[in-house]
């Protein structure tokens, strides 16, 4: 495993999601690459974005844009990371399945770790996490609803489970919403 993938939520399951994306990366020694993206209230189009926590606010996307919520993903994780140095940050103005799909196509991660929010949550917009999940072509990784130690994995994941350092009997496989 040369990569792990993060989908970045700000929720306590992407707190839990990060720390055990952190955890296998290191047990790898491979390199921890944390996406965010940037939500709109548009659907297709991504050059508008919310630029405030609340999703009141919102702006064209520009270099400035791009620049400032870099750096406040970059500081939010920073503390977290402690002396783990080989890590990527990448914040995306395209819709959340198209970059992770793209991301992973070209050899970015080896496997992706997403919180859990729960059964037939929304993702990237346009369909539930389950259908991204079970539709996307490498190993994926949920982490949640209600536990730090709760597993649900796709059936690539399912694959390679002895080097997901996953306890027996702590994960399962994703179930449609």
């Amino acid at each position: 495993m040369k990569g792990v993938g993060l989908a970045a939520l700000f929720s306590l399951q992407g707190d839990w999601a990060f720390d055990y994306a952190l955890s296998l990366a290191r047990s790898h020694k491979a390199k921890l690459n944390i996406f965010q993206f940037l939500e709109s209230p548009y659907l297709l189009r991504r050059d508008v974005v919310f630029i405030d926590a609340e999703k009141t606010k919102t702006a064209p996307v520009t270099p400035e844009i791009i620049a400032e919520k870099d750096r406040d993903l970059r500081f939010k994780y920073d503390d977290r990371l402690g002396d783990y140095t080989d890590v990527g940050f990448r914040v995306c103005e395209g819709a959340d399945e198209w970059e992770l799909r793209k991301c992973f196509k070209r050899g970015e991660y080896d496997v992706l770790v997403i919180g859990y929010q729960g059964k037939g949550a929304s993702f990237g917009g346009t369909t539930t996490i389950e259908k991204f999940a079970n539709s996307f072509h490498g190993p994926l990784v949920l982490v949640g609803p209600d536990s730090a130690d709760q597993f649900f994995l796709n059936e690539k994941a399912k694959e390679i489970v002895a080097d997901l350092n996953i306890p027996d009997g702590r994960w399962e496989l994703i179930k449609a919403a």
